[in-house]
């Protein structure tokens, strides 16, 4: 892992590859490593950026993690913003002009990724948005989210990664993957109970973004696991009719991760994508 300089603190981040930049952008609540197999498979077709975002992995929450009240919270513009001076920074060490980039959100990282769409859509050569949507939380949705910032501990965080695998992963990687299983309560259970609070408040306050989708001019990709609850195939459908230049892919043998549960076919999908829809 690299270490960057992000306005108030310093992001881990995975950089592997030469080529086009490709930005990873991961879920709530885990970190970089979600990319980790997927980005063995891309990394000799692109230079692979995959950071821990704000609170995360090995990233520290920093003064603008706390609203001025002091409770941690995290706008999805506000890691939109540090993606930004990230990947220019990484840029301009690679001397590249301009430094247009393949933006990949996931679920939490999606909402990201459309906040960064709308600041800086002169920035995308590319976008793939994954297991994600764009509308804002029910306020039932966004009540158990601030439920949860409010009550959470470190003692709890094993026990809400038990409570949430079942809806992130497929029947089958469920029965008969039980090495992602381990990998994946691992990633959660080493959160911080700050940044799992940040991230579940500005997930919470954030808004619709339905119109963005309509706006991203830039080619995009939108995949899903054929097996996800939380982001089913008819919703991420529907997200792909919405966008001007999508291409949709269902990732088989997946639910909510197919990064960490097909990482093949999650990988062969982007790159059969980007060869026949990008240009920089």
């Amino acid at each position: 892992m690299k270490k960057y300089l992000v306005d108030d603190t310093e992001y881990a981040v995975r950089v592997e590859g030469t080529g086009p930049i490709l930005l990873f952008a991961h879920g709530f609540p885990f970190d970089s490593h979600l990319f980790d197999a997927a980005i063995e498979r891309l990394k000799d077709d692109f230079c692979c950026v995959a950071p821990d975002l704000r609170g995360f992995g090995r990233t520290k929450l920093g003064a603008n993690g706390h609203n001025p009240h002091g409770a941690p919270r995290v706008k999805m513009g506000r890691y939109a913003d540090d993606l930004a001076i990230l990947v220019s920074e990484i840029a301009c060490q690679r001397h590249d002009k301009p430094a247009k980039i393949i933006l990949c959100g996931l679920s939490m990282g999606g909402y990201v990724a459309l906040a960064f769409a709308r600041r800086r859509p002169e920035r995308l050569a590319g976008f793939v948005f994954c297991d994600s949507n764009a509308t804002a939380d029910t306020p039932e949705k966004a009540q158990e989210r601030v439920a949860l910032a409010d009550s959470i501990t470190s003692l709890q965080i094993p026990d809400l990664a038990d409570r949430m695998i079942p809806g992130l992963l497929a029947p089958e990687t469920l029965r008969k993957r039980p090495d992602v299983v381990s990998e994946l309560r691992e990633m959660i259970s080493r959160q911080s109970p700050e940044a799992i609070a940040a991230g579940a408040r500005g997930m919470a306050k954030r808004s619709d973004s339905t119109e963005t989708l309509g706006q991203i001019e830039a080619p995009a990709l939108v995949l899903g696991g054929e097996s996800d609850a939380l982001s089913p195939p008819a919703l991420l459908d529907s997200v792909a009719a919405a966008m001007p230049n999508a291409t949709r892919v269902t990732i088989p043998n997946s639910g909510h991760l197919p990064p960490l549960e097909n990482p093949d076919a999650f990988a062969n999908a982007i790159l059969e994508w980007r060869n026949a829809n990008v240009k920089y």
